[in-house]
């Protein structure tokens, strides 16, 4: 499994103190062979709780880096399919004008 956390560091400040956690994803080796990786993703808020769920399948398995496999299963669990979903718009803004 690979976890991937997603935190603030306010002005770069590293110190564990200073960390804000904001969520994390976790992408679960659900199956396939030695080419082709079945994954499931798992995307979870900052107290904890899952919001979604999604599948890769026979994703080829040491064909590129791994931020290729998170940034599909993120996009995945995201707009339910392997691309990424519209980029989104303040409410205060109004895309027509």
């Amino acid at each position: 499994m690979l976890q991937i956390t997603v935190e603030l560091l306010p002005l770069g400040n590293q110190s564990p103190e200073c960390r804000k956690h904001l969520g994390h994803a976790e992408v679960v080796n659900v199956g396939g062979d030695a080419a082709y990786g079945n994954y499931e993703i798992r995307l979870f808020d900052d107290t904890g709780a899952q919001f979604k769920t999604a599948h890769l399948a026979d994703y080829p398995r040491f064909a590129t880096t791994v931020f290729d496999l998170v940034a599909r299963g993120v996009a995945t669990a995201l707009a339910g399919r392997e691309e990424l979903p519209p980029r989104p718009v303040h409410p205060w803004r109004n895309s027509g004008q």
